[in-house]
Order: C-alpha cells, then sequence, then structure tokens
C-alpha cells in the first residue's frame, strides 16, 4: 500500500506494484508512505490494515490498478513458477479462471477472491496498467505536491504488461495461448472480475 494524506494505492498483486512503489519512492514526497516490496503487508485491503492498529483511511482518495483478466491470471501463474518455488505448477486450472493462493496455504481459487478482498467499487478509482502513465497524470497528478510531481513515461511496467497470449522466452509450456473457449470460461469463473473489466476498459 501507498499512503498519502490525501489518498492511498492498494496493491493488488502482478498489476504494476514494484513500478508503483519505485516511482513513489524515486519522487520522494513529503508524508508519503510506501510499503517495503518485502513485507506481505503491502498487499493489504484497507479493512486488514485498519484491523492492525489505529490507522483509518478515512476519506482519503482511494487507487487501485487493474489489468485485464486473462493476463493478470498468467502474470501470476509465471510469477510463481519463476519466483516462488513452483516451477511445475500446472496451467489447466489458470485456463479455467484460477489462480494458486499460497496466501490462502496452497490451493486453487478464482481470481475474483482478490475482486472481494479489495472490493474496488465506485469509491475506487483504477489505474489500467497497460496505460498506467497516462491513468496516473490524469487521476494521481492532480493530488500530489507541485514539486517533484512529474510522472515519467519511462517509469513502466515491462514484464508485467506482457500480454496474455505473448510468449515468455522460459519454454513451451508458457508460450501456450488461451482458447477463445478458455477466455469465455474465465470471464465465466469471475464475473465480478468480468464486470470489472469491462467497466474499466469498455465493451
Amino acid at each position: 500500500m501507498i499512503i498519502a494524506e490525501s489518498f492511498l494505492w492498494l496493491h493488488l498483486p502482478k498489476t504494476g506494484g514494484t513500478t508503483m512503489n519505485r516511482l513513489f519512492r524515486s519522487l520522494a514526497l513529503p508524508a508519503v508512505e510506501v510499503d517495503a516490496d518485502s513485507d506481505r503487508a503491502k498487499h493489504d485491503s484497507v479493512t486488514l490494515r485498519e484491523s492492525r492498529g489505529s490507522w483509518r483511511a478515512g476519506d482519503r482518495r482511494r487507487f487501485i490498478s487493474s489489468r485485464r483478466l486473462s493476463s493478470w491470471l498468467l502474470s501470476d501463474w509465471r510469477h510463481k513458477r519463476r519466483h516462488m518455488g513452483l516451477p511445475d505448477l500446472p496451467l489447466e486450472p489458470v485456463r479455467s479462471g484460477l489462480f494458486y493462493s499460497l496466501r490462502l496455504g496452497g490451493v486453487w481459487v478464482a481470481a475474483d477472491w482478490w475482486l472481494r478482498y479489495f472490493d474496488p467499487g465506485d469509491s475506487v478509482t483504477t489505474l489500467r496498467l497497460e496505460h498506467l502513465a497516462e491513468d496516473l497524470n490524469r487521476h494521481l497528478l492532480p493530488l500530489l505536491p507541485s514539486a517533484g510531481a512529474q510522472l515519467l513515461e519511462g517509469i513502466l511496467p515491462r514484464e508485467n504488461a506482457r500480454p496474455a497470449n505473448s510468449p515468455s522466452g522460459s519454454g513451451p509450456a508458457e508460450s501456450v495461448p488461451f482458447s477463445a473457449e478458455d477466455l469465455a470460461r474465465q470471464r465465466c469463473v469471475n464475473p465480478l472480475w468480468a464486470e470489472w473489466e469491462q467497466r474499466v476498459y469498455g465493451p
């Protein structure tokens, strides 16, 4: 989570979180707190953070980053295979709209779990990962102090923004695109994300 006096940003995994943290650390704005990349609490929801102590979100404007469902599912699967000691994690459940949750003890769960957790409703402004610089400058820049508030085009996610159907260069299993049937099944299994995606990106 990134917390400022007038806003907070919620860190949905695999939606440019490392980029956001790097950006705000480089801006070094006063009274802006950025959770450490190594801290599991960086993925806190407002409800969970408030339950841990006296901190309250209050009327701060809330932001969250998004990405398209199929891209998110594939990115999460690749990340766990490459960086979390699960090189044999199968792709088949991902084709059906599920992600492997270590947070929940090592079970396959619908991606909608994260939307229930964060609840990105009408009171939360969504920043599209694929258009992060544009959305940051449009929605978040007006809330920052003028000094050092320029958000640069060059600070953009690269690996996280890889299209869902593009090869990763890490072997045949990771270059398999989702079929039209896979995409339809993913949306069916994750109706909250499908509705969120349509609201954020358009039909």
